[in-house]
């Protein structure tokens, strides 16, 4: 069963949906979380710490490419990493995909600080 999810930046929110991975099932039960962002190209990505209680967690299927609009976790840095257009720096777990083409607000508004996630 796939979780949707709420990524609200304050002045607007995107609606995603996570998929049925264990990565993203752990990701979810930690949810509510604020993310400090950081901007790199058509990239934001934060750290959760070490809330998802695994130092090996996130080397479950890495991929090296996300498509803009998905959502990823890596375990370097426990960063989730929201892709608009970017390639991943190494590869990443693809945890969830930002619903139709709403993902295109983040290239018109890519300086974010921060984001809300929340499931839906």
């Amino acid at each position: 069963m796939k979780n949707r999810i709420v990524l609200d930046f304050g002045s607007f929110v995107l609606d995603a949906e996570l998929f049925d991975t264990k990565i993203a099932g752990k990701f979810a039960k930690i949810l509510p979380v604020q993310v400090s962002l950081t901007h790199w190209g058509n990239e934001l990505y934060g750290s959760i710490e070490d809330k998802l209680g695994e130092k090996d967690l996130g080397e479950e299927n890495s991929v090296p490419a996300i498509p803009p609009g998905g959502i990823a976790y890596t375990s370097q840095g426990n960063y989730v990493c929201i892709f608009f257009g970017q390639r991943p720096a190494w590869a990443v777990e693809y945890i969830g995909q930002i619903i139709d083409d709403q993902w295109e607000k983040l290239v018109d508004n890519p300086e974010q600080d921060s984001v809300d996630i929340r499931l839906k």
